[in-house]
């Protein structure tokens, strides 16, 4: 994407490893306008915690190991959180990588059965309905289905979409703009990638 199409304050990207694909897949998430991220608590100075509101909302590698474990069932076992870079958007300039940020101290256990390239796609929306779209790799689900997105409680069920949207977090699209609602939940398999792995493609 190029930098100027990204007006989110920061955003993380990095890498999450599969037992398909090595290398790592890319992911990258966005934070609401207003976010601001501060160095670390002592003995932990390298795990940037992230400002919003005047309040602290915790450690970086705290909120991506969250993410990745509440979405624990769509990658597969032996799947591992490979980076976590933070970068910030800059106006009419390059964005600017500002941290690499440690790793939290252990992986989810990721807990899908692996089908190499097929994918678990969480689509969502904000209040302007401009989309964000989550993607987990190399998990369970290679057959083309398109479902409503899981419902969301009002209170916390340790659910990815709860975590995302009605969260402490405040994730955002690229834009920045908080992340309100859930669009749909779409399954399926990528044969493209799926050669570029040398694999056989699913029937």
């Amino acid at each position: 994407m190029p930098t100027n199409e990204i007006h989110a304050p920061y955003y993380v990207k990095g890498k999450i490893e599969t037992p398909a694909y090595p290398v790592g897949h890319a992911y990258t998430l966005y934070f609401a306008a207003g976010t601001t991220f501060e160095d670390g608590s002592v003995g932990d100075e390298d795990n940037w915690r992230l400002q919003f509101d005047a309040d602290d909302k915790g450690a970086l590698s705290a909120i991506v190991f969250e993410v990745f474990s509440r979405s624990r069932m769509y990658y597969p076992a032996g799947s591992h959180i490979g980076s976590i870079e933070l970068w910030q958007s800059i106006p009419d300039a390059p964005n600017v990588l500002v941290h690499v940020n440690t790793l939290p101290p252990a992986d989810p256990i990721f807990t899908g059965t692996p089908t190499a390239a097929a994918y678990t796609m969480f689509v969502m929306q904000t209040a302007l309905k401009a989309k964000f779209r989550w993607t987990c790799w190399d998990g369970p689900n290679p057959a083309p289905q398109r479902y409503p997105f899981p419902t969301i409680p009002d209170e916390d069920d340790s659910s990815f979409g709860f975590y995302m949207l009605k969260g402490e977090i405040p994730f955002a699209n690229n834009d920045g703009i908080r992340l309100t609602s859930g669009v749909s939940l779409n399954q399926g398999y990528n044969r493209a990638l799926a050669k570029s792995y040398g694999r056989n493609v699913v029937p």
